[in-house]
């Protein structure tokens, strides 16, 4: 066996027809997460001159990562341990400070109440991370940003119609697509004024969920480095023409994923993510394809779970995934990271705390302020 660099041709063929294949290890995202400032490789590993594993490495200020990855047979330990131990010999040369690797791998599938369906039995990959001085990250129930931890999927292999697609929805689900479907225009956007309309709409749910958005060139990159292997879907208003809600779909050959979406806010009640939702999983009946990943969640079954309640109205699974293993390379500079992390982190929630503290001063004051005048009115009359 040899590790070694992969071209981009080599490497897609091979990634593209590996059943651990999946949109973070896209020879794709490499281009696009070059576009955004990071170092990023395609290795593997070659015996008889044939690819037995592959994985995209990404590296960013001495932080080098492999998420969802890498594309391997992981029962195969004697490749694992090799693959590894080559990995870890490419970071320390690149003067890498941290390795983390986040596997691809399935620790249990459960129903949307957070029972277990079924477990995946890993102590083999455990214990060669382990053997190689790699520390596993834990699980957490956390939204993970490197790589997923708990995603909700939808199998459409067992449907024989697509009202049979439907017949899975939750009931309320069913009775919104009715009301609300003919108010809305779905459409596939490719020019640049309708992307910023879908990072518009996105833009609206990242900021109810104060989440940081991209601007619009981030949209622009995905479908120059994609083409049709990307869809930006829109939902429009019938009555005026108005963005409603938009969607970012990737196609892989092991599964269709929606990546990210978000809803203008002013009309949140038309529950376009629905409509959007339902014509999604259409789509992928008609195309046959079988397997639908809505992607990131939290892994948290109160009801307090706002999107993992949106997503189970569809008839989904959850699947909790292995996580991730780090190893520190260079300490020194690993604590001179950290240190400038809590300070940066630190001031950070400083300033959202001031901002929260002006806001609500300001509602107060506001509503103080309404009172008074409502006061005064109803004394005039």
């Amino acid at each position: 066996m040899k590790f070694v660099e992969l071209s981009e041709a080599d490497y897609r063929k091979f990634e593209q027809k590996n059943p651990y294949g999946n949109l973070y290890q896209m020879a794709e995202r490499a281009a696009l997460r070059r576009r955004m400032g990071w170092h990023a490789n395609l290795l593997g590993v070659r015996e008889d001159n044939k690819i037995i594993a592959g994985c995209l490495v990404l590296e960013k200020n001495g932080m080098m990562m492999v998420p969802m990855g890498g594309v391997l047979d992981w029962n195969n330990t004697e490749l694992l341990d090799f693959w590894l131990k080559n990995l870890l010999d490419y970071a320390k040369e690149h003067n890498a400070v941290t390795l983390e690797v986040f596997p691809p791998l399935v620790l249990t599938v459960r129903d949307v109440k957070g029972e277990v369906l079924e477990s995946k039995n890993w102590d083999a990959v455990f214990k060669c991370f382990d053997e190689n001085n790699f520390d596993y990250e834990g699980k957490t129930t956390a939204i993970e940003n490197k790589a997923n931890r708990w995603v909700t999927v939808k199998d459409l292999s067992g449907f024989k119609t697509i009202d049979e697609v439907r017949a899975s929805y939750k009931k309320n689900v069913r009775n919104k697509l009715r009301k609300c479907s003919p108010e809305l225009e779905i459409l596939e956007v490719t020019d640049k004024a309708d992307l910023a309309d879908v990072a518009f709409a996105i833009e609206g749910s990242n900021t109810k969920n104060g989440v940081k958005s991209r601007n619009n060139s981030y949209y622009e990159d995905i479908q120059e480095v994609f083409g049709d292997q990307v869809h930006f879907m829109l939902a429009r208003n019938k009555e005026n023409g108005d963005a409603v809600a938009g969607r970012v779909i990737f196609d892989h050959p092991n599964e269709t994923v929606s990546f990210i979406s978000g809803t203008v806010q002013k009309y949140r009640r038309m529950n376009a993510m629905t409509v959007l939702q339902d014509d999604l999983l259409t789509k992928c009946f008609e195309k046959g394809i079988k397997r639908v990943n809505f992607y990131g969640m939290e892994g948290d079954f109160s009801e307090n779970n706002h999107l993992l309640e949106f997503k189970s109205g569809f008839g989904v699974k959850v699947e909790e995934l292995i996580g991730g293993f780090r190893i520190v390379i260079n300490p020194s500079a690993y604590r001179k990271q950290e240190a400038i992390r809590i300070v940066r982190g630190a001031g950070g929630r400083i300033k959202r705390f001031v901002k929260n503290v002006v806001k609500t001063t300001t509602d107060r004051r506001t509503k103080v302020t309404r009172k008074v005048i409502a006061e005064d009115e109803k004394a005039k009359k």
